[in-house]
């Protein structure tokens, strides 16, 4: 009998994490260990929401069940996208039955989306699926590959499949001085959003191409270990204007490997803001839509007078950055320069740039219709 009580547990399927109905959250891990804790930044039902920083996380004790399972289950939770980790006898480890995962600095998160809200939902897997193309464009004025990855709508067909199948729009999307070309799909999901968005009719499919906007110094090593060099040499990568000089580079590679449209739009988060806005003054014309998401800018990256842009800035009342971006505001206003300015609740936080994404990608379709 113990031999088959054994057999039906090792047989036993443990699902983590698991969304109930009521919005709490049930952590399962299966393994020898003496303490286990699920860490996570998760807020909940009666927290005050407003007060919300993606890096605060949590430690909440897990307790070892008759199924030989470690369990825990959350109070309600406030509709958003989370992540978390176990501590498994006090060293980190990712959740092994959660293939949902983000890099945050070195180390790997798991991701679990909460529902319950119209903006919530959009971070719910759809139906549909398109396709993260995972690949490199070569740089010749640093003379050597880099990254990018490349979400293509569901529905697609290559130029060499269907000779009369649509030309999509592009949408070239930049991560944050602390990110990677990973970061918008996995934190930002960008995918998510786009797809759900798409199912209600909200937007047309669209092409999202996501560079890595630093220059690798080791490029035999995953991008994302690179993340605290970036820190570190924050103040000159600040002037390192490597992507907005070989963004023709990228532009090409694109437009020869994909079937897009001349429909550019371009927006980015933080420091990638700064290089979006170079960008555009370094290739007028190309781009019918300016988005900027907790903008580190300055006048030296203000467009021109005489632009017919879609330009959209949006800041957190409590972000590090708000008094950039509200004298770049200002600034737009006394020279007359076409643009809307959003001020939100919150700081400089992934729950902020997914909201900014949302609305920006409505105001593009905006422009395709």
């Amino acid at each position: 009998m113990l031999l088959i009580n054994c057999m039906i547990l090792l047989s036993t399927v443990f699902n983590s994490p698991v969304v109930n109905n009521d919005n709490t959250v049930s952590f399962c891990f299966r393994g020898n260990a003496k303490r286990v804790c699920v860490q996570t930044n998760m807020q909940f039902v009666g927290e005050d929401s407003t007060n919300y920083n993606d890096l605060h996380t949590r430690k909440f004790k897990m307790k070892l069940q008759s199924d030989g399972c470690f369990h825990f289950t959350t109070k309600p939770a406030l509709p958003e996208t989370y992540t978390y980790c176990f501590r498994i006898n006090g060293k980190r480890k990712p959740d092994p039955n959660n293939q949902d995962t983000a890099w945050q600095m070195i180390h790997k998160w798991n991701v679990v989306s909460i529902g319950g809200s119209p903006q919530a939902d959009l971070y719910l897997q759809p139906e549909s699926k398109g396709q993260l193309i995972k690949t490199h464009w070569y740089d010749n004025e640093e003379q050597q590959y880099r990254r990018v990855n490349i979400y293509l709508p569901s529905g697609y067909e290559s130029p060499s499949t269907n000779h009369h199948s649509l030309d999509y729009s592009v949408l070239y999307l930049l991560h944050g001085i602390n990110g990677y070309e990973g970061s918008w799909s996995e934190r930002g999901r960008v995918i998510q959003i786009i797809e759900n968005l798409i199912a209600s009719h909200s937007i047309e499919p669209m092409i999202v191409v996501m560079p890595d906007c630093n220059i690798g110094k080791h490029e035999d090593r995953p991008s994302h270990q690179t993340l605290w060099n970036n820190i570190v040499h924050y103040p000159r990568l600040c002037h390192d204007h490597s992507l907005e000089n070989a963004l023709e580079d990228l532009m090409h590679y694109v437009d020869t490997t994909y079937r897009v449209s001349t429909k550019r739009y371009i927006a980015g988060l933080s420091s990638g803001a700064r290089i979006a806005a170079n960008i555009v003054n370094l290739y007028p014309g190309k781009f019918l839509a300016l988005g900027l998401f907790s903008p580190v800018v300055y006048k030296e990256q203000l467009p021109s007078k005489n632009t017919d842009m879609l330009i959209a800035v949006y800041i957190g009342k409590d972000d590090l950055f708000i008094n950039n971006g509200r004298r770049f505001h200002k600034r737009l206003t006394e020279k007359d320069i076409p643009h809307t300015y959003t001020e939100t609740i919150g700081g400089h936080t992934w729950r902020n740039w997914r909201l900014y994404l949302t609305d920006f990608l409505q105001r593009v379709s905006a422009i395709e219709n």
